[in-house]
């Protein structure tokens, strides 16, 4: 039988009190252009390709453009910042046009991760 969340929003706040204390660290190489985040990514993953290929090709890398909130984040994603810090200057320094903060941060980050453009350290 399914359990019923909505009586017991524990867990959920549980794992937003866990999610709050990682540390997004960027691991792709970037560059700013006109204010903006501009994060490089290679065509090939595998070695191989890498290292016979990649010099060969006229783009090596493929450009991934940011907006200014993905370029505020982008920046913050140091090792140092939690990503509780995060929302909180992201809340600071764009108010209410980032709401819901919290949800759209952790999607956000989310994507860097699956993209593998960041990595968590200090994870438990």
């Amino acid at each position: 039988m399914a359990r019923d969340w909505s009586k017991d929003p524990l867990p959920f706040e549980e794992e937003r009190q866990r999610v709050l204390k990682l540390r997004p660290l960027r691991i792709s190489p970037w560059e700013e252009v006109n204010g903006r985040i501009v994060v490089l990514k290679p065509k090939f993953q595998h070695p191989l390709l890498q290292r016979y290929l990649l010099p060969r090709l006229k783009n090596p890398m493929y450009r991934v453009h940011l907006d200014e909130i993905g370029s505020f984040v982008w920046r913050l994603c140091d090792g140092g910042h939690s990503v509780g810090d995060i929302e909180q200057e992201l809340k600071k320094h764009f108010g209410a046009a980032v709401e819901p903060a919290f949800e759209r941060l952790t999607l956000f980050l989310a994507q860097l991760f699956r993209g593998r453009f960041i990595r968590y350290v200090g994870r438990e």
